[in-house]
């Protein structure tokens, strides 16, 4: 993903930043990870993605089967295409997007969010 210097400088550097910009696909991720991701790990996963590096989260090394760049950032971008493709379908056990969107919030206002996962 190649970018240019002005547009890099106005992308978020922060999972805070991340949270404020993007919380619909924040918490889409959630979903996407069937709540793996906490409402952080999704906005984290979303900055390794814009800044074109791979996240090292142990989900996303067992779908890329192993320590490879390459396919750590070829599996960031399918679960972030797929978050937002499928969204509409967020529903159900594990994969609530109300509820999602609800700890991506609490998260935004300064609230903690959960340790471990975001449903348990």
């Amino acid at each position: 993903m190649e970018q240019t210097a002005a547009k890099r400088a106005t992308l978020p550097t922060t999972q805070a930043e991340a949270l404020k910009r993007w919380p619909r696909l924040t918490a889409h991720m959630i979903c996407e990870s069937l709540g793996y991701f906490t409402p952080e790990a999704a906005a984290n996963a979303i900055l390794h993605y814009k800044e074109g590096v791979g996240n090292w989260c142990d989900w996303y090394v067992h779908m890329a089967q192993g320590f490879n760049e390459q396919k750590l950032l070829q599996v960031g971008r399918r679960v972030i295409e797929s978050a937002f493709h499928v969204r509409h379908h967020h529903q159900g056990y594990m994969a609530h997007y109300p509820l999602a969107r609800a700890l991506v919030e609490r998260v935004r206002e300064g609230k903690s969010g959960p340790m471990l996962a975001s449903w348990f």
